[in-house]
């Protein structure tokens, strides 16, 4: 099959295949690069279940049933993250992502997986439409009000 190691260091690999797809489908910039390889490296499930790169303190009582949400594989993050920087410094026409642009799509690819879309389906410019996936609230205020609306008569 041809397994691509991402970094010497790092148990992380990809098929060639994959490899291909990825770089043919970045167009030169870091983030969908990364987007494709969190796709790769990352199991739906994994991304799923995750807390993403658990920066984000959630309080306890969220009310989350089921298993607790542990943080992605801090090897597998960390050979990413590495493997980013080193891409795009070895290759300077790339565009190299900032530590935040980084961290976003690694949140964005939890938040995708979790709405059961596939990580690599970006809409618009890359950018993707759910930029609020940490409030569940604001869909269910809409349909509340339309509620209220449609019982006045």
């Amino acid at each position: 099959q041809g397994s691509k190691q991402l970094l010497n260091n790092y148990p992380v690999y990809i098929t060639s295949k994959q490899w291909d797809e990825a770089v043919n489908s970045s167009k030169k910039d870091g983030r969908r690069l990364l987007r494709y390889l969190i796709r790769f490296v990352f199991t739906t499930d994994e991304l799923k279940y995750s807390c993403g790169l658990g920066k984000r303190k959630r309080s306890v009582q969220s009310g989350e049933t089921g298993p607790e949400r542990r943080p992605l594989d801090p090897v597998k993050v960390t050979c990413l993250r590495e493997f980013i920087r080193m891409h795009c410094t070895s290759n300077p026409d790339w565009w190299m992502p900032s530590e935040e642009q980084i961290n976003k799509v690694f949140s964005d690819a939890v938040g995708h997986a979790r709405q059961g879309r596939a990580v690599g389906t970006f809409l618009h410019n890359g950018h993707s439409y759910y930029e609020g996936t940490d409030h569940p609230g604001a869909q269910d205020e809409v349909f509340n009000r339309g509620m209220q609306d449609g019982s006045a008569d």
